[in-house]
């Protein structure tokens, strides 16, 4: 019997027999709606990849459950729980439960993500996690399943977004810091960052040349682990001893702050930090850390709402703007 890691998904037999998710799922469930030619080419591709539904996934939901999913990657980052706590509150007043979905990178977990996502019976979808693209928003909006999704512009008819933007806080960082010289600017990376953090990165690298700085401008490949993070960059600090560092969280940026104290470089004197992404961690840290600041609380509640009225047709605005904001500490020169 093949596990679950190996065997087939729905998602395989679309794109195998050259249908839809929507139409496989019909001949799946032995909906009339669908030609005998059609049903055959989808039901010898299902015997011959070998799948097998679940007892769930006998049928798309035809009745209302009350049951918000929410897509969230499988990392813990804390700053997710924060927005998780604003969507369960909302939904909680509205009469509404939640079912998590956590993803991970690879294009196979990702299919087998989106087929539980529409065997479960949800009424609705908040995606916080952008490693999905624009063309798997599209195939389930083909199962007419409402959808907010957060750090994306799309839209459409039962899709909404929030879009979270970082730019122009970064760019007048950017400023601020040649204000003070033209030290080195090191972007960590790390493997797989999503979207949003590639396109953070895109932004960071744009201005610099922009501003005519793109000399001065570095990628600095590191692991997404705090212990190797430290490691990696201790050996870094160790040659350099000056520059501004952007890192995607504030584990990255106590990494290298960390480092940094134990090889006595000053901050900010030698070297500058910024956290991209905001948490009680940058102010726990001593120097405590400069971050670029979204309420993801708020972001959290009001995805839920915008859900809630996309269920009853009266949601209006269907695109909603969250600007970061630079919160200056102790690790950045003002």
């Amino acid at each position: 019997m093949a596990n679950y890691k190996t065997r087939a998904t729905i998602y395989e037999v679309a794109k195998a027999s050259g249908f839809s998710l929507a139409t496989v799922s019909r001949v799946i469930n032995r909906k009339n709606n669908v030609s005998e030619k059609t049903k055959q080419k989808v039901m010898e591709t299902i015997a011959r990849l070998g799948y097998k539904p679940s007892a769930l996934a006998q049928g798309l939901a035809t009745s209302k459950s009350t049951n918000i999913g929410l897509v969230l990657p499988s990392k813990n980052y804390i700053y997710l729980s924060n927005a998780i706590s604003g969507m369960s509150d909302i939904a909680k007043i509205y009469g509404y439960q939640t079912t998590l979905f956590f993803t991970k990178p690879t294009r196979e977990e990702m299919n087998e993500t989106l087929e539980r996502i529409i065997m479960s019976h949800v009424d609705g979808v908040i995606f916080f996690d952008d490693v999905f693209l624009e063309e798997d928003f599209i195939e389930l909006s083909n199962y007419k399943i409402p959808m907010v999704i957060i750090g994306k512009n799309i839209t459409g008819e039962n899709i909404a977004s929030i879009i979270l933007d970082y730019t122009k806080a970064l760019q007048e960082c950017i400023q601020q810091h040649y204000k003070f010289g033209n030290e080195p600017l090191y972007f960590l990376h790390v493997e797989n960052p999503g979207i949003l953090m590639g396109n953070i990165e895109k932004a960071v690298e744009e201005e610099m040349k922009k501003k005519g700085y793109e000399k001065d401008f570095h990628i600095l490949k590191i692991t997404d682990e705090y212990d190797e993070a430290y490691e990696e960059i201790y050996e870094f600090l160790k040659k350099e001893k000056v520059g501004f560092f952007i890192a995607p969280r504030d584990s990255l940026s106590c990494a290298v702050a960390n480092a940094a104290l134990d090889l006595n470089i000053k901050i900010p004197d030698d070297i500058q930090i910024l956290s991209v992404i905001n948490t009680k961690y940058s102010k726990i840290m001593r120097p405590k850390l400069s971050s670029l600041s979204l309420d993801m609380y708020e972001i959290g509640s009001i995805a839920m709402r915008m859900m809630t009225k996309l269920l009853n047709s009266s949601l209006n605005q269907k695109t909603y703007f969250f600007t970061a904001e630079i919160i200056h500490r102790q690790s950045s020169r003002n």
